[in-house]
């Protein structure tokens, strides 16, 4: 319940919300800034108000003008009569019209200040606002130009700014009275142009911030939103594409992205026009809205790519257990498969089968080759007339016959067999070469029945082809097919499996059932049908598939025949066993009766799916004579004796340790280590074994290996870092369980522990999780009998130790 609760409350934390949220916070945080600022400009660069300035007046001054002492002259007193707000000087006009020097200016005089290049914001090579003025020692009287502070200006159109020459001015060409009210911007421009043009021979910066410094006076000012307003929208839009992602599939969503980023532009624009807050992170948002989209749409596009994925693995394997449909194969597959199917029932050197196309008289070759087509190129006999020889004989009645010069190789016969189903030439079946003519000679009759069951194979695939164009044809005319369509063909091929299952329970040499998980047995073979009726157990009659209804027969009936009342075959025996259970039934023929779960397995856990069952008569054993004795499985010379583990574990670690040239360590040995076994066996797939294991471990990680004295008896123990690398738990169990018929690479262990369990020991694997594995080999000891003398191999065991049997070579 608690693991459920938490799964219900923290459900919202899936990839395509989080990645909105993630796109939320990137647009909040804005880490594009040095993109931000060049948008933040180009925008309020693109809204400049085109309405003519009452504020700023460009004057221009020509080069030749301003070295002849024009500007000097004539500026202070224009200013003066034309009552201006005062002159900004640009660079580089101001090093010729003086200014900035407010002490040797009249009181009440317009102020003429250089503007310091240091305070213009540029972004993308245009002036856009102006850097505060602190430290600027003309600051007073620039904020008396209206020059102040101001990151984003909406600047007048370049055109929107008015324009006049200064030798215009100076001259009386234009009245000084066009100055009124206005600051001055006096910057460096070509002469000798028309009125028209003055504004645009300005050089650059005096256009800019003329153009900027009107703005600013008219009330341009703009700053940035305050971050909360491009993580809502992120929010909005990215719910928006998810809502659409949801609802209405992929292109639905990817319109909602293109018509949020629209709503962006757009939205940037009105809130420029009107606010002064306004001006957003557009590359920032741009990239969290894309962040947010990736979220919705890519991950949950590559989660369901995997789904596909898998599910499309899983059709796969699926495929190499479904019985498929002859006439479902494409003609490329069904031709050559049909043509090794001739070629195990006939022998031949080489098999041709001949397709006849409806309303044709003129046959197309396959064979079983790389290329199935090739078959054509085989034949020489090019018109392919069925009505011709040697398709047919020269009545006109096809027949089976032996053919020569029918192939291009003219010394190899061909066997020309056509199939015939109820009448209808269906194609023909060519079995060449001399073991085809011979096997033809000896046994006629074996053509004719390969030729018979081929030809109804081939008429039930043209028939099942017929019969899906007229259901195709009968209805409207749409390409494809209909999701239903492909419905109605797995259901159509999951009930021809189904009846082909049921075939094979009916013809199984040996009793089947199957039961589902409620214990209900669903199919049953004869054989097992007919050993329940022996035995006095109601079996309702099968189906066409062999198929029983849910109740008829359970589980526990089928269990209760085989001994009523005992718990040792009731069903809960069955699902406490993974392996299953068999019991030996005697009447009214011995059997055993085997019974599995099949269990499945998810999330973690297992659950029985169904029960299967065989049923497998037993073989008496055939009496053996009297004078027949077996032979004695082991050598004579040896045999089971006593001698002391500890000399030959040290003998096998010093030869495995020279054959590997690595290092195999041997703990001290505790004890006298007197065992009972056969010696000589265990000493041999000792050192094999210990050799196998230091060969294939990690350098420096070689096997360790300790003998000892316990209360079970002798014990050896190796523990091996490097050999359970990678090794599979089934693996262990296999060597365990069949130690003669050990996986690969496991050979060693196999016939190690089948010495051990032959000197009457046993053997135990253990897995260490990150420490390898732990083998440990218990042996009988050797009791001792006090002054008791025994001999090991020719040489003295130890006083107290007696050996049992002969004793053989070391």
């Amino acid at each position: 319940m608690t693991s459920q609760g938490d799964a219900a409350r923290f459900g919202w934390l899936r990839p395509d919300v989080l990645s909105i949220a993630a796109g939320a916070l990137i647009a909040a945080v804005a880490p594009l800034e040095r993109f931000d600022y060049v948008a933040r400009g180009l925008t309020a660069s693109a809204l400049a108000d085109a309405a003519p300035s009452a504020q700023v007046l460009l004057v221009t001054a020509s080069p030749e003008a301003l070295r002849d002492g024009l500007c000097e002259r004539s500026l202070p007193g224009l200013l003066e009569r034309g009552r201006a707000r005062g002159a900004l000087l640009v660079p580089p006009a101001d090093a010729f019209c003086g200014g900035g020097d407010a002490a040797g200016r009249a009181a009440g005089a317009a102020p003429v200040v250089r503007m310091p290049p240091a305070l213009l914001r540029l972004s993308a090579g245009e002036v856009v606002g102006f850097f505060p003025l602190a430290a600027e020692a003309r600051a007073a009287e620039l904020g008396a130009l209206g020059v102040s502070a101001a990151p984003w200006v909406l600047k007048k159109a370049p055109q929107s700014v008015p324009a006049v020459s200064l030798r215009d001015l100076a001259d009386g060409q234009v009245p000084a009275a066009a100055l009124e009210g206005r600051v001055a911007v006096v910057g460096v421009g070509a002469g000798g142009v028309a009125p028209q043009a003055v504004a645009t021979s300005a050089l650059p910066p005096a256009k800019g911030i003329a153009a900027v410094l009107g703005g600013l006076l008219d009330g341009g000012r703009r700053a940035s939103a305050p971050a909360w307003v491009p993580a809502l929208f992120v929010l909005l839009a990215g719910g928006l594409v998810w809502l659409a992602r949801r609802r209405h599939g992929s292109l639905v969503a990817t319109t909602a992205l293109f018509l949020a980023t629209f709503a962006l532009a757009a939205g940037q624009s009105v809130l420029a026009a009107r606010a002064e807050a306004s001006l957003l992170p557009l590359p920032s948002t741009l990239f969290g809205l894309a962040v947010a989209f990736a979220g919705v749409m890519i991950l949950r596009g590559l989660a369901v790519q995997r789904s596909v994925d898998r599910a499309a693995e899983l059709i796969q394997r699926a495929a190499l257990f479904r019985m498929q449909g002859v006439h479902t194969l494409r003609d490329e597959e069904f031709w050559p498969r049909v043509a090794r199917l001739a070629e195990q029932a006939h022998p031949a050197d080489l098999v041709l089968i001949a397709e006849l196309p409806a309303g044709s008289w003129h046959l197309r070759f396959w064979n079983d080759r790389s290329d199935p087509r090739g078959g054509e190129s085989l034949v020489a006999e090019r018109r392919h007339d069925v009505r011709r020889p040697p398709y047919s004989s020269e009545q006109g009645v096809p027949a089976i016959r032996l053919a020569r010069r029918f192939l291009t190789k003219q010394d190899m016969p061909a066997v020309v067999v056509p199939l015939i189903a109820f009448g209808e030439i269906e194609g023909y079946v060519f079995f060449c070469g001399p073991v085809a003519e011979q096997t033809f000679s000896r046994e006629p009759e074996r053509a004719e029945h390969v030729g018979r069951e081929l030809a109804l194979l081939l008429r039930r695939k043209r028939l099942a082809r017929t019969a899906e164009a007229d259901a195709g044809g009968a209805g409207d005319d749409r390409a494809g097919h209909a999701p239903e369509d492909d419905l109605v063909e797995g259901a159509r091929v999951a009930l021809d499996d189904l009846q082909l299952f049921g075939s094979m329970l009916r013809s199984a040499p040996v009793g089947l059932l199957y039961a589902d998980a409620f214990g209900d047995v669903r199919f049953v073979a004869p054989a097992f049908a007919k050993w329940l009726r022996a035995r006095d157990v109601v079996v309702p009659a099968e189906s066409a598939s062999a198929a029983l209804p849910p109740g008829s027969l359970t589980l526990g009936d089928v269990l209760g025949a085989t001994s009523a009342g005992s718990a040792a075959v009731s069903l809960s025996s069955v699902m406490a066993s993974d392996e299953g259970i068999e019991l030996s039934v005697s009447a009214p023929e011995p059997y055993v009766l085997s019974v599995r779960p099949l269990r499945r397995e998810s999330d973690g856990s297992t659950w029985i799916a169904g029960y299967v069952a065989a049923l497998i008569p037993v073989k008496q054993p055939a009496p053996g004579s009297g004078n027949v004795r077996p032979l004695a499985a082991r050598d004579a010379t040896d045999p089971l004796c006593a001698f002391q583990l500890g000399d030959v574990v040290a003998e096998a670690v010093a030869s495995a340790a020279r054959a590997t040239g690595r290092a195999v360590r041997l703990e001290p040995i505790r004890g006298a280590t007197h065992a009972l076994g056969h010696r000589g066996e265990l000493a041999q797939v000792l050192e094999a074994f210990l050799t196998d294991v230091a060969g294939r471990g990690l350098p420096g990680h070689g096997p360790v290996v300790s003998v000892r004295e316990a209360p079970q008896g002798v014990q050896l123990s190796i523990l091996d870092v490097g050999f359970g690398l990678g090794l599979p738990e089934s693996a262990l169990q296999r060597v365990l369980t069949a130690p003669g018929a050990a996986p690969a690479g496991l050979e060693p262990l196999g016939r190690l522990i089948l010495a051990v369990e032959d000197s009457h020991g046993q053997a135990e694997l253990k897995t260490n999780d990150g420490w390898g594995i732990t083998l440990t080999v218990t042996l009988l000891r050797a009791h001792p009998r006090v002054g008791g003398t025994a001999h090991e191999g020719g040489k003295p065991a130890a006083q107290n130790v007696i050996a049992i049997g002969r004793a053989g070579p070391k």
